[in-house]
């Protein structure tokens, strides 16, 4: 079991290596956006939000780009590394950058709730959490579709379903909106946090069985 720990640890880490150079471009993009939020746009907490989620997901789109480019699987797959734990290791680095993102949203949308000017605005919560499950939605599709077609094909269809994605949140936004943010919206919030679910359950299956057949 230490072993198995090991590995994903160590397979983790080599992504976060690779990434490093990414994270100062993040964090002045992020200071921006909390500086929009600090001059009163509270629409701009939603744009963070999306801006994070989607970069956690980009994360790992990256990632899989870089082992491509530079023959990493064939390299990594002559070491006691199984290929159920490199798909593994993807989704748990990809669930790792998400749940940050959502606690980092959460922190700032909690802080700046103790502002007066933003008071009334709990309904920002309400749309993290939508943002999360679908950016979840999102990471589901875009894994295996890399894994399948590799980097040149699946760009455009990444941002393809990125498109759909926000389509599908500007949606949900709209409707609960409409419905002023009420009770009535739990069944749906419910509904799309188990379509995200279980997306994501499917995708790892998925994802396991295209990389069990690939030839490096």
């Amino acid at each position: 079991m230490n072993s198995d720990k090991s590995i994903y640890k160590g397979l983790i880490y080599k992504d976060l290596f690779l990434l490093k150079e990414a994270f100062p471009i993040v964090a002045l993009a992020v200071l921006f956006l909390l500086f929009t939020i600090i001059l009163g746009f509270s629409g701009g907490f939603l744009a963070l939000c999306i801006m994070l989620m989607v970069f956690a997901v980009k994360v790992v789109e990256s990632t899989l780009i870089y082992d491509e480019t530079d023959g990493w699987d064939s390299f990594v797959l002559t070491a006691p590394v199984s290929r159920k734990e490199i798909v593994r290791s993807k989704y748990l680095l990809q669930i790792l950058f998400l749940a940050g993102a959502f606690l980092v949203s959460a922190v700032i949308l909690l802080l700046i709730s103790l502002i007066p000017m933003f008071s009334g605005e709990d309904w920002l919560f309400l749309m993290l959490f939508v943002g999360f499950c679908y950016a979840l939605v999102y990471g589901a599709v875009v894994i295996p579709i890399y894994l399948k077609f590799g980097q040149h094909t699946s760009r455009y269809v990444a941002f393809a379903v990125l498109v759909v994605v926000a389509g599908l949140y500007g949606a949900t936004f709209g409707i609960t909106m409409f419905l002023e943010f009420a009770a009535s919206t739990i069944p749906l919030l419910i509904g799309v946090l188990v379509l995200s679910l279980a997306a994501y359950g499917v995708s790892y299956s998925v994802s396991r069985k295209i990389y069990a057949k690939r030839e490096f």
